[in-house]
């Protein structure tokens, strides 16, 4: 009986293990969106001072910018997607499962929506508004050719 209850200590050890890094996985991803909405405003307020030809390195820069941090969300979602598959493994054999209950709550929710998908908005949105940014300075110097 003795060693059941440690194997249940032990297993409930672990699961509090894979919630920690879950959530230390979660505090760096957030991390490097504000690292990259950090970067994406210094590029924004660069461009809108200079707005020449030689901004267009600086947007075609920032450009290349959005997609690493797409990539970024994408590398996150996967290795999130993973630790829960874990956490939720064990929690098959604990009385309860609270992760997988939550999920399933916010799954069957129409109101939820994937906070992924949030995330990209944002690179999208930049994206957006240097090639915007980049057609603008290319007609005006045509224009004024």
């Amino acid at each position: 009986m003795e060693n059941t209850t440690e194997d249940k200590e032990l297993l409930l050890n672990q699961w509090q293990t894979c919630v920690d890094m879950a959530n230390s996985v979660s505090q760096r991803r957030d991390n490097m969106n504000n690292i990259f909405i950090t970067l994406n405003l210094a590029i924004m307020a660069a461009v809108s001072i200079t707005w020449d030809i030689k901004s267009l390195f600086i947007l075609i820069a920032g450009i290349t910018i959005c997609i690493l941090w797409m990539l970024n969300i994408r590398n996150y979602k996967l290795l999130n997607t993973a630790k829960f598959n874990v956490i939720n493994s064990i929690e098959e054999k604990l009385p309860s499962a609270p992760f997988k209950d939550e999920w399933q709550f916010l799954k069957n929710s129409k109101k939820y929506m994937d906070s992924t998908t949030l995330e990209r908005i944002l690179p999208i949105t930049f994206i957006i508004l240097y090639i915007a940014a980049v057609i603008a300075i290319i007609v005006i110097k045509c224009t004024s050719c």
